[in-house]
């Protein structure tokens, strides 16, 4: 974040002779963050919605927060005021919702976005009979409710859901899942969550399963090392591919000799300082990036929504202006610059046109994750990938002759009854004879 503001106020082409000033808060728990975020929207230590706009505060815009949760928690304090909220992690569906977030906006894609990439890969692989294992906060039940709703009317059956938390028991879930024999488990997680239940698979020796990782997870760069891991079977993730910032890593070595200096001044605010006396540089250049895009370009869509704002151009902005947060909002919803050859624009639900996802396959053999199949333009176009895996269904197709009768609760478990002499099974699918 710092990395992007300060390369803009560098630059003599976006906002010149304009220099933008900025908090960082860790939104690390409610009760630690609402101080700051309160701070953040107040005028001489005072609240006042809808007040005249000669009272509003010198906060233009906000970036963040990462989580779902975290984002619903803070996010209407900023709404009231239609203050710009621009999340580079918050992936719940509620937030396309502009009845309710009017001024939310992101720079990663919606929920929806990356279950349809795993429901196509179902179809792709023929898998029918799934497990799906999320978090138990607003990111993962969201995920699981999205996927339910998409694969209604299909012959993808959910067997097996769980919500989860730091208190889960992991032994009775893998024994359900041996029992029903589920052999394709979505992991729909944060990389902590992701960690745990992928470390006590390896523990229980749980074997020969297809995982299925979302982008929080699927460019782990522990868990591919971890002894044992190529025992639980094949990982298949999706993800946004990184994308190199050019100078981040100069950025990043330059400022370390810079913060193991705190000012005092600072202490002041518990959630803005970093003990960061253990802090190499080399923990953060390779630190796990694929949100690294995401955070620059909600910088300078910022950036640019106020330079159109104070209309700046030949080397100056008028500075007679005032970038009032609304007015950033309306700018800021007509994005269409490029960046790092990326076209930012949003649709009408502030979500990002921009990007597309990757299949990445861990390949265990070197440790290592690779890219092996790309959904470009948003899933129009799809490429083939050869890898051996396993089947995943409740019943085992039908032979000629025989029809399906369906065989609990779910349609994907059914019995194969021999047709009566002079009758057929037709070829809609169809249970009945004819």
């Amino acid at each position: 974040m710092r990395f992007a503001v300060e390369e803009i106020n560098n630059s003599t082409d976006l906002l010149p002779n304009v220099s933008l000033g900025y908090d960082i808060f860790d939104h690390c728990s409610d009760s630690h963050s609402f101080p700051g975020i309160l701070s953040f929207i107040s005028v001489n230590s005072s609240i006042r919605p809808y007040d005249n706009l000669s009272r509003m505060s010198e906060v233009i815009a906000v970036v963040g927060t990462f989580t779902s949760p975290g984002s619903r928690t803070v996010a209407p304090l900023f709404m009231m005021d239609l203050i710009p909220m621009v999340s580079y992690g918050a992936s719940s569906s509620m937030f396309s919702r502009k009845q309710n977030f009017p001024s939310f906006l992101r720079t990663l894609h919606p929920n929806k976005d990356v279950v349809k990439i795993i429901y196509k890969m179902l179809v792709h692989f023929n898998w029918r009979w799934v497990a799906f294992l999320n978090i138990n906060d607003d990111y993962g039940n969201d995920g699981r409710d999205v996927f339910i709703e998409m694969i209604e009317d299909t012959d993808i059956c959910l067997a097996y859901t769980r919500g989860l938390d730091e208190k889960t028991n992991y032994t009775p879930i893998f024994k359900q899942l041996e029992m029903q024999q589920i052999n394709v488990i979505i992991v729909f997680a944060p990389e902590w969550t992701a960690e745990a239940v992928i470390m006590s698979a390896i523990e229980q020796n749980v074997t020969n399963k297809v995982w299925l990782a979302v982008e929080t997870w699927a460019l782990n760069k522990r868990l591919p090392k971890l002894k044992g891991i190529k025992n639980i079977g094949t990982v298949l993730g999706v993800s946004e591919p990184p994308i190199d910032l050019p100078g981040f890593n100069d950025f990043i070595y330059s400022s370390k000799g810079q913060s193991d200096n705190n000012n005092e001044e600072q202490q002041k605010l518990c959630n803005q300082v970093c003990n960061c006396s253990g802090l190499r540089p080399e923990n953060i250049t390779n630190a796990e990036s694929s949100f690294s895009f995401a955070v620059y370009s909600a910088i300078y869509a910022i950036a640019h929504a106020l330079h159109n704002t104070l209309q700046c151009g030949s080397g100056e902005c008028n500075r007679k202006i005032t970038p009032y947060p609304h007015v950033i909002l309306k700018e800021l919803k007509k994005s269409n610059f490029t960046l790092l050859n990326h076209s930012i624009q949003f649709d009408d639900n502030g979500d990002p046109t921009f990007g597309y996802f990757s299949i990445v396959f861990w390949n265990q053999k070197i440790k290592r994750c690779w890219f092996v199949m790309v959904f470009s333009d948003l899933f129009h176009k799809t490429y083939k990938v050869s890898i051996s895996m396993p089947s995943s269904l409740c019943s085992i197709p039908c032979d000629e002759g025989y029809k399906k009768k369906t065989d609990g609760p779910h349609k994907c478990c059914f019995k194969c009854e021999i047709c009566p002499e002079g009758t057929h099974v037709n070829t809609t699918g169809k249970l009945e004879n004819q």
